[in-house]
């Protein structure tokens, strides 16, 4: 009676499948997801770059329009690009020093609460010739795969923490006003 059933193989497909699926389905996520934040922080370090080059040559305060200067800054750095966040989301924080050892850049992120830290995105110091500036922006993107923690600044509600940096010194020019 045992020796039919143990030389029957209909059904070993199915077996073998429901084994390897469920690692399959979960690296194709990681992989989805990886590939989502990478965009995303390459994304958001291009509109850092774009913002770095407009305030460096002065092109930002030329076009000051009496607008609100982080706003205006931020709209120029999502444009009309694609981008793989929101803009709204993303905060900024400019800060001028007089030398680079004497920059100091805030951090973004808090661990103990896994949020912004309050202070940031709330200092515009609007650059003058030969000035060290630090422009460091912040963005949660949304991570649909986050039981699976890749690493990185963990946020409520399923989402990461992208930051980018960027110091320079502006060009010698003067008298420009960022409002």
């Amino acid at each position: 009676m045992r020796a039919p059933l143990i030389s029957d193989c209909r059904g070993a497909s199915a077996v073998e499948f429901s084994l390897i699926a469920f690692p399959f389905l979960a690296l194709l996520c990681l992989i989805l997801e990886a590939g989502f934040a990478f965009l995303s922080q390459q994304t958001l370090d291009i509109s850092v770059d774009r913002a770095a080059r407009l305030l460096r040559t002065g092109e930002f305060q030329d076009g000051a329009n009496g607008s609100e200067p982080s706003e205006r800054l931020r709209r120029l750095m999502c444009g009309s690009r694609v981008v793989f966040f929101r803009c709204d989301d993303v905060r900024l924080d400019v800060i001028r020093a007089g030398s680079f050892s004497g920059s100091q850049i805030p951090p973004a992120y808090d661990s103990k609460k896994q949020d912004f830290l309050i202070s940031f995105g709330t200092r515009f110091e609007c650059p003058e010739g030969d000035d060290v500036v630090a422009v460091r922006a912040a963005v949660p993107i949304l991570r649909p795969f986050s039981f699976m923690n890749i690493g990185g600044q963990a946020m409520a509600g399923g989402r990461q923490l992208l930051t980018a940096t960027a110091i320079f010194r502006a060009e010698p020019y003067s008298g420009k006003s960022c409002t």
